[in-house]
């Protein structure tokens, strides 16, 4: 039995750069979507392990080398395992949904966004103490579109 590649027709870098613009599509049409910024940040972080399948080395390289990276892994991995725990996950202090009471309805009712709100190191880095998921993710996102070739 052969060991497959990929998943289906996802095989390549700039094949999950396609999911992550459809993830992105899915954020931008509700902010609040949980579901679709984990498909989002979880696919981003994976990213990093198809362009570099055999190293470690480089792969921990990359990550370290851009805060939207560092803040990217720590939100997929807390996201996956629930909590974060690794000692280099030190980018994100919160991620929340900035919203109303869960029994407040109405006409002009709109859900917030997921807000996180980033370690001081990062929150340097990025300018901000807190960002909205779907601002994160429109910065990752142009990150991932100038890196994997046949993007631009």
């Amino acid at each position: 039995m052969s060991q497959f590649k990929g998943f289906a027709e996802l095989r390549t870098p700039y094949d999950l750069l396609l999911k992550l613009q459809h993830d992105m599509t899915r954020m931008s049409n509700d902010s609040s979507d949980e579901y679709a910024a984990f498909d989002f940040f979880v696919t981003a972080e994976h990213l990093v392990d198809w362009l570099h399948p055999n190293s470690r080395v480089d792969r921990e390289a990359l990550r370290d080398s851009d805060p939207l990276l560092k803040i990217t892994s720590h939100l997929a991995n807390g996201a996956k395992h629930f909590a974060a725990t690794s000692l280099h996950h030190k980018s994100v202090a919160s991620v929340e949904r900035d919203g109303y009471a869960d029994d407040y309805f109405a006409d002009d009712y709109v859900e917030e966004p997921i807000v996180i709100t980033l370690s001081q190191q990062e929150a340097i880095a990025l300018g901000c103490s807190q960002i909205d998921a779907i601002t994160l993710a429109y910065r990752v996102l142009a990150y991932w579109q100038s890196k994997i070739p046949g993007a631009g």
